[in-house]
């Protein structure tokens, strides 16, 4: 602390303040944030702790219009990350089923001993071995977040994603 925080602002500071009010005020006038988006943002910012890492979604199949020509259809492919000290990356393949999904996912590197894969009706908790694999079942679900867990490492969690 250097004890600056105690004086109050220069004339260019406070100038910026007063400008920075009326942007937000105008924007808030003429684009009003819609209160739904609100609600994402403060539910976002709620459902992460602190001593977790987040993992971005890097790249998704869904997304990818030269992907979408190859494979089958009922086949997704998200990775995630990196995240943490280690540069973790998950990727994981979703395909569609009679029942739900097959979910398989690596994680490289390996280390993590657990994969969370939280969806919109619970949570489905599977081993993941020494070279960073794991599989499960999903049941049909709109959308699921990864958890990872390890020994000696922070958590790893990734942002929900929409399975439709």
């Amino acid at each position: 602390m250097t004890g600056d925080e105690d004086l109050p602002p220069s004339e260019e500071e406070a100038d910026a303040m007063n400008v920075d009010a009326a942007l937000s005020a105008l924007i808030a006038r003429i684009d009003p944030m819609p209160p739904e988006v609100a609600r994402y943002a403060v539910a976002a910012f709620a459902f992460r702790s602190d001593g977790e890492d987040f993992a971005d979604l890097e790249w998704d199949s869904l997304t990818d219009a030269e992907v979408l020509t190859r494979g089958p259809d009922d086949v997704r492919m998200l990775v995630f990350g990196p995240a943490g000290p280690d540069g973790i990356r998950v990727h994981l393949g979703l395909s569609r089923t009679a029942t739900g999904f097959e979910v398989d996912g690596f994680v490289e590197p390996a280390g993590h001993t657990e994969a969370e894969l939280l969806h919109d009706g619970g949570a489905v908790r599977r081993p993941i071995d020494t070279a960073g694999r794991f599989y499960s079942d999903l049941p049909i679900v709109r959308s699921i977040r990864l958890r990872l867990r390890g020994t000696g490492s922070a958590p790893i969690v990734t942002g929900w994603v929409a399975l439709g």
